[in-house]
Order: structure tokens, then sequence, then C-alpha cells
């Protein structure tokens, strides 16, 4: 007999217990382990007594077969609830909110830019549709949040201020932004609205990438983006984005 080291029984089997189903010297559960039984003790059956009817000693079974699992293996779709459930007590991942984000934006995107190759003179509508749709998604995807505070509303001002005063020019905007949050905080130690800088910078990001469409087929010079002044019209896609952005906080669910 050999005691098991992880449930202290004794076992028959040198390797592996008969109690615990654990391997002994790696502590590994066993698959389908079988203890050993031990021969028959009782005499043999008689003429007159059927040979099923004499009992036999067997080795003794334990009281749970360590061998079948705990609980039953859950499916896919329980994985992806209880996932979902989890996700909605502790909050989206950012890698799960920026995947989401993306599902929707890449193909949009890919829209917008084909519309502009092919139809340039478009591109004032097309861009405000394209940012409408962007921002409508933002709070659906969790990427933001909505807009809850005075404080949000003061610095989306600020940005459309910036823009209307640099002719849109969003690399110059998302610089004076970025110092304009930076005084703030110098001055009154206030907390930095990273989440519309981060948007700022994905709004920079597309306004350059459209842009190039728009200078690869002709219809724009490379001095119109690098142009710094009052103008109006350039501050139509991120006031579109911004709408989208409060129309989608208004109809988007607590969690989804």
């Amino acid at each position: 007999m050999t005691r098991c080291r992880w449930c202290g029984m004794e076992s028959r089997d040198p390797n592996v217990c008969e109690w615990c189903r654990r391997d002994m010297r790696t502590g590994n559960f066993v698959q389908g382990y079988r203890p050993p039984t031990q021969p028959a003790a009782q005499n043999p059956p008689t003429a007159n007594t059927p040979a099923s009817s004499q009992p036999t000693v067997q080795g003794a079974q334990p009281l749970y077969d360590y061998s079948r699992p705990a609980t039953p293996a859950q499916t896919p779709q329980q994985g992806d609830q209880i996932r979902f459930l989890y996700e909605v007590s502790e909050g989206f991942p950012f890698w799960v909110r920026v995947e989401r984000f993306l599902g929707v934006v890449l193909p949009l995107t890919a829209i917008n830019v084909l519309l502009l190759w092919q139809k340039p003179e478009w591109s004032f509508w097309t861009n405000a549709l394209y940012f409408f749709l962007v921002g409508l998604w933002l709070p659906g995807s969790h990427l933001v949040d909505r807009f809850d505070d005075f404080d949000e509303y003061r610095d989306i001002a600020i940005v459309l201020l910036l823009n209307l005063l640099c002719c849109g020019n969003p690399v110059v905007v998302f610089a004076l932004y970025g110092l304009t949050l930076l005084g703030l905080w110098l001055i009154t130690r206030a907390d930095i609205n990273w989440s519309l800088l981060g948007v700022y910078g994905v709004y920079m990001i597309l306004m350059l990438f459209f842009n190039l469409v728009l200078i690869l087929v002709d219809y724009a010079d490379i001095a119109d983006a690098l142009t710094v002044g009052i103008a109006f019209a350039p501050i139509f896609p991120l006031l579109a984005l911004f709408a989208g952005w409060f129309f989608g906080g208004l109809v988007r669910p607590e969690y989804g």
C-alpha cells in the first residue's frame, strides 16, 4: 500500500491513487482510471447455485469519481455569455472598445475614400456625413463616454473656436488645444479631458488622410491643407462629429 501525498489515502496502485485519481508523482488527474480489483474471496459456486449469484469482493471504490469533471463543460455560447456579464459588471477592456470602434469605422472609412476618389466635389457632404456616423458610434462602442458635465461642453467650445480661427487646420488646432489644456491644468489644476483629446487626435489623422486623397485626385492643393486663418466651412466635419457624439450618447444603452 502506498500513501497518496495529495489526499492522504492508502492506495494499492503505487503509480496512481485509486481514491483521488491523481498521479503519485505529478499530481495530475488521470482520466478514465480504474482502480485495481481484488480476486474473489468466496469459495467456488456449488452445482446447485448459479455462478452469477455468488457475491464477489472487489476493491473499495472511492465515494466520488474524480475522472469526471466537477461541472459540465461550458459551451461556447455559455462562455460568451459569462464574458459579456463580466464586461457589464467590470467595464469593457480598452482593447475590446477599440476593436468594437474599428469594426464600424474602418468600413465607413473605406466607403468615404471611395466616394472622395470618384466624386471629390462631394467632399464637404461626404466628410460631414462620415464624421457624424463616427461620432454616433463613439458612445456605442464604449470607447468614450457620453457628455455628462459642463467641462466637456467647455472643451468642445474651445476646440470649435480654435478650428474657426485656424481655418480648420487639424494639426495646428491639436497643438493649440493641447497647450490650452496644459495651461488650464497649471492654473486651475483641473483634470485634463483625455477623451476629447483622443477623439480630436483621431479626427486629425482622418482629416489628414482625406485631404491627402483629395490632393491625389487633383481636387485640392497642398497649400490649402497648410492654410491658417478664419474660415467657417472647415469646422462643419468637426461639428458633425460632436453632434453625432451627442446623439449617440442619447440612444446608447447602458450596456451592450
